[in-house]
This record gives structure tokens, C-alpha cells and sequence, in this order.
């Protein structure tokens, strides 16, 4: 009996012994390649466990926010035998780039081994200011240095770098690369002091052309496109803007082992590499607008512009209301033209203008047309004049400013009903005046009043038509702070929509893949999944990328499978927006129905 209790006890301490030799055994670091570090430059961090025997489970990543993501968590795993002793080491790689000057600190992760948990040590890295160069080398998922050289940059072009104060300035950032790009996000938009600008439109599809530079030839592809208008004169700069590129390269291996040399063959070597770009900064120089003669009906305006008046009548009555138009067309910064000066006779009354604007955002001008409706009633009969209006423009073609000017009008004016008709809602004028009407016939006869015996109406149908409405009113006010709460929660409110509004998009693009529009089928498919784990794991579309979105759902306790089913389709995306012609009907269909099975299954898995 002795016995049989002292084998339990023994194989307790036994274990216990065991689990903390193994807990002794066991080896969390964490370390970069480089302190201190640019703002702009990027840096690999790795952390790296090593067991006896024991495999880690349940790594968790310290908080990263304080950086951009360039690449990861990527896991490679190492084994050696010393002694008969075997040591395993599985590492975990981020690619990372600060965001701004200073010394973050990079805390703890932890991770789980034999059921006893790790925390690695803290890191407090140095970020000094950004040194305006991207740096090389890139690296790939593992954490190897890939060559990309000046195989891939980005630049920003201007159609002018001398301009006058509201001309036009036209900057493209175009992408040239000899690499095959599998995907860009955009990490920091340029900022443009003593601008203002208005974004071109592009086609959704990027399109590649062939470019020659420096005697290599380069396939382009434009990124974006702005129209700015310098609001000030001197010397003005358009800042950089950021991009990270995920681009196929072949790997740079820090080795001579023949199988290294081997496996750098073309054949073996390809690999997706983050490359981050940026453009160089542009001087622009703006002069001032001539100051002798200004016209006095000039307004700002910049460009070539043409002026028209309409007056949708000729004959009206007293008390009529009329409306007339004034049409400015033209090329130029039309969102800032101001209405010209309409000067009245006293026996009119004005209104403030009604503006509409019809701008177009295509090509490389802003052009368009900008209309000012005033509503104007005459008091008083008789022929009347209506003045002229002018308008006035810097033309920069001729260097000079030009006045444009309407037509007068003559409208003739007959007396109308005594009474003024009532002002039309939503006019600015706050008092109308009513003439020859300021003091009613006042009745000194009241009539005759006769008592009724019977009721106007049944108290049973007073009831409900007084009970009625009050109950749809609390009902649709129930029902109204419901949906405000609800939508005051923008990540809830997201994520509930996500599938909704993916499904609406794969059902465009059934439609696209029907009518064999195969760019735009593309374009819609890549923009339902991006905008489904946008909205669905709450990612800012800045930080939206294929390493984000596997990061999360691998927090989100996503099933392996299915976060590479996500990934693969994320990534056959994007590389079809860059050669849509590749595939065939059979393939897009796969991939049609592939991401409507992968949006059900994340759907499941993430709401559960």
C-alpha cells in the first residue's frame, strides 16, 4: 500500500522536475538589424525561440502601431544536433519602417512552450529623421536581401514648373519597374502647401506602356494624377509621396554553398519582395499676377473662360417672380469662380444666387461650367432695364486680362393681382416687402354665430386618430435611435455590412464576366475582397495589405486553410489588374465562384 502511494508522488515530481528543466531550456530573443534607424527606413525584426525538443505554440506580437508593416509575421524553422541533443529555433520576421522620429519601444511578445509561457525582451529603438532615400536593399518575406537596384522607382512629373498664381499645375506620379509588380499601396500622400488641387480621374485599371530610360526599357503605369492651382506666388515645393510595392525579384543569398548557387537560378530564385518608393520632391515657381490695370470686376479667376446671360422672360407682371442666369464656361480653376456683380434697379428685389456646378475631371484640365440663378421680382410696372453684367479672367496664353460682358435686357412690366405671391421656399432673403398692402379692411361686422347640438366628430375616432400617430411616432423614434446606435459604432456597423455589400460587387461582376468586359471583371472582384477584410477585420485602406490582412485574421484565430485560400485569392487579384489578358473563361469563372465560397466561409468563421 506503501508503495502504491509513493509511485504517484514520485511521477509528480518527476514531471514537475521535467517541466522546469524544460522551462530552463528554453531560449526567447528578440533583436533588429539595425539601431538607430531612419524614419524612412525600413529594418527587419526578429524574434527567435529555442526548445529542447518542445515546439512553441500561441506566439502573440507586441504592439506594432507605432510602425508600418512592410511584411509579415514570416516563419522559418532551424534544427542542429549537438551532443545527441536536438535544438530546434523557429523564427518570426517582421520587415518594419517607423513612422516618425523618436524611440518607440517594441514590447514583449510572448509565445507558449510545454504549457509555461515566454516573453522576449523589450526593444527601444532610435528613429532619427528621414534621410529622403529609400533604402537597399529590399528584403523578401524571409528576411533575405533581394536585389532590385533601379529595376523599380517612382517618380512625379509636372506638365510646368513656372506658372502664375492660379494657373493650372498638372503632376503625375507614374511607377516604372522591370519587375512584374504583384501589388502597391499608397503609404503617404503627398502634402502640397500654397495649393489647392483637385484629384483627376483615372481608370480603374492600371495600364502599362513601354517607357525608355537611360537605355533600359521600362513598363509605366500611372498611380495618380492631381490638377493644383497655386494659391500663393514665390517658390513652392510638392512633396514626395510613399508607396510600398510587392514585386516578384530574384533573392540575393549571402552564401557560396553550391545548393545556395543552384537555387539562384532564375527558375528557383523569384520571390515577392516589399519595395518601398518614393518620389522626389518638385520646385515649382509661381509668379504673381500683373497689378496694373486690374479690372474691377476681377475675381481671382485663371484660364481661358467664356460668359452668358439668359432672362426667362420678357414680359412679366408685378410681383412676378423671374429668374435670371448668368453660365461662366471654360478651362481653369473653376470651383473658385464667384458670381459676377448684378447691380438692380431700386424697384427690384434680388435674391441671392443659386449655384450649380458641372465639372469635368478627366484628361489633364479641369474644365467645366459654373451657373449663378438669381430670382429678381419687379415692384413697380413699366419698361425696365436690366444692366449688363461683366466678368473678368487672367487668360495665361495671352499674359493679360481679359473682361467679358452680357447683354442688357429689357423687360417689361405690367401691374399684377394686388396681392404679392409667397416667396418661394429656401430663398435667403429673410423679408419681402408687400406695397400698398400694409394696413387690411378691418370688418366692423362679425356675423351671426348658431349653437350646434350635434358633435363634430365621434370621441371614439378622436381617440385613435390622436393615438395613432403618436404611436407611429414613438415607433419610427425607437426604430431612428436604434440605427443611430448602431451607426455609431463605424467598426460594428462596417463589419456587419462587409458581406451585404461584397455580394452586391460579385454580382457586378457577374455581370462584367457576362459581357466579357474582363478588365472591369477583374477591377470589381479585386475591390469586393479588399473592401470585405477592410471592413470586416477593421484595416484602414492605408494600411491595408496581403501581410495586414493575414496578420489579422491569424489574431482573429482564422483557419489556416482558409487565411491561404484568402491570401491566394487576395494575391491572384492583383496580379490579374496587371495582366488581365492571362487567363482564361474557365479561370475567371473559378474565381468568380471562388471568392463568393471564401466570403461564406469567412462570414462563418468570423462571426461565430
Amino acid at each position: 500500500m506503501k508503495t502504491a502511494r509513493i509511485i504517484p508522488t514520485v511521477l509528480s515530481a518527476l514531471l514537475l522536475m521535467l517541466s522546469v528543466a524544460a522551462a530552463q531550456d528554453v531560449s526567447f530573443t528578440a533583436g533588429v538589424d539595425k539601431n538607430p534607424v531612419a524614419a524612412d527606413e525600413q529594418f527587419t525584426l526578429e524574434f527567435t525561440v529555442s526548445t529542447f525538443g518542445a515546439s512553441p505554440r500561441n506566439f502573440k506580437t507586441p504592439d506594432l502601431s507605432k510602425f508600418l508593416v512592410l511584411s509579415g509575421p514570416n516563419q522559418s524553422t532551424s534544427m542542429q544536433i549537438i551532443n545527441g541533443s536536438v535544438t530546434s529555433s523557429q523564427t518570426f520576421t517582421y520587415i518594419l519602417q517607423a513612422r516618425e522620429p523618436g524611440k518607440p519601444v517594441i514590447g514583449a511578445a510572448t509565445v507558449e512552450v510545454s504549457g509555461n509561457q515566454f516573453r522576449s525582451n523589450p526593444i527601444e529603438l532610435t528613429v532619427t529623421k528621414a534621410t529622403g532615400k529609400r533604402s537597399q536593399p529590399a528584403q523578401n518575406a524571409q528576411g533575405q536581401a533581394v536585389d532590385v537596384g533601379d529595376n523599380i522607382f517612382l517618380k512625379a512629373t509636372v506638365d510646368r514648373t513656372r506658372v502664375y498664381q492660379g494657373e493650372q499645375i498638372t503632376v503625375t506620379y507614374k511607377i516604372y519597374t522591370r519587375a512584374r509588380i504583384v501589388n502597391y499601396s499608397i503609404n503617404k500622400l503627398p502634402t502640397m502647401t500654397g495649393f489647392w488641387g483637385e484629384e483627376l480621374q483615372l481608370p480603374q485599371q492600371v495600364s502599362l506602356t513601354n517607357e525608355v530610360v537611360n537605355g533600359k526599357q521600362y513598363q509605366v503605369g500611372i498611380l495618380k494624377k492631381t490638377a493644383l492651382f497655386p494659391t500663393q506666388s514665390g517658390s513652392l515645393e510638392i512633396n514626395p509621396m510613399e508607396v510600398t510595392c510587392q514585386v516578384q525579384v530574384q533573392s540575393r543569398r549571402r552564401s557560396n554553398d553550391i545548393f545556395d548557387q543552384f537555387f539562384n537560378d532564375p527558375f528557383f530564385g523569384a520571390q515577392t519582395a516589399n519595395v518601398p518608393l518614393k518620389s522626389d520632391p518638385v520646385k515649382i515657381t509661381v509668379l504673381p499676377l500683373p497689378q496694373d490695370p486690374v479690372p474691377e470686376s476681377f475675381q481671382g479667376a485663371v484660364g481661358k473662360f467664356t460668359l452668358k446671360a439668359d432672362l426667362t422672360k420678357k414680359r412679366a407682371k408685378t410681383n412676378e417672380p423671374i429668374s435670371l442666369k448668368a453660365t461662366i464656361t471654360g478651362s481653369g480653376n473653376v470651383k473658385i469662380l464667384e458670381a459676377p456683380k448684378l447691380n438692380l434697379p431700386s424697384d427690384f428685389e434680388q435674391y441671392d444666387p443659386k449655384v450649380k456646378e458641372n465639372i469635368e475631371r478627366t484628361g489633364t484640365a479641369i474644365t467645366g461650367t459654373k451657373t449663378f440663378e438669381w430670382l429678381i421680382v419687379p415692384r413697380y410696372p413699366g419698361e425696365k432695364r436690366i444692366p449688363a453684367m461683366e466678368f473678368s479672367y487672367f487668360d495665361v496664353t495671352q499674359r493679360r486680362y481679359v473682361t467679358l460682358r452680357t447683354n442688357e435686357f429689357n423687360l417689361v412690366v405690367e401691374k399684377g393681382s394686388a396681392e404679392a405671391p409667397q416667396t418661394a421656399a429656401g430663398l435667403s432673403k429673410e423679408d419681402v416687402r408687400l406695397l400698398n398692402q400694409d394696413i387690411r379692411f378691418i370688418k366692423t361686422d362679425v356675423g351671426t354665430f348658431y349653437r350646434r347640438d350635434e358633435e363634430l366628430i365621434d370621441p371614439v375616432a378622436a381617440a385613435a386618430m390622436t393615438l395613432i400617430p403618436l404611436t407611429a411616432f414613438l415607433v419610427l423614434l425607437f426604430y431612428r435611435q436604434k440605427a443611430l446606435s448602431e451607426m455609431s459604432d463605424v467598426v460594428s456597423f462596417r463589419s456587419r455590412k462587409a458581406m451585404k455589400i461584397a455580394a452586391k460587387k460579385l454580382a457586378n461582376a457577374h455581370q462584367l464576366l457576362t459581357a466579357e468586359r474582363h478588365e472591369a471583371f477583374y477591377a470589381e472582384v479585386s475591390t469586393a475582397m479588399w473592401q470585405y477584410v477592410s471592413d470586416k477585420l477593421a484595416i484602414g485602406r492605408s494600411e491595408l495589405s496581403i501581410d495586414t490582412v493575414t496578420q489579422q485574421l491569424q489574431a482573429k484565430k482564422v483557419s489556416p486553410e482558409l487565411t491561404a485560400r484568402i491570401k491566394e485569392l487576395l494575391e491572384a487579384c492583383e496580379f490579374a489588374r496587371f495582366a488581365p489578358g492571362s487567363s482564361t473563361p474557365e479561370e475567371k469563372k473559378r474565381m468568380y465562384e471562388n471568392a463568393g465560397s471564401i466570403i461564406i466561409a469567412a462570414e462563418r468563421e468570423l462571426t461565430r
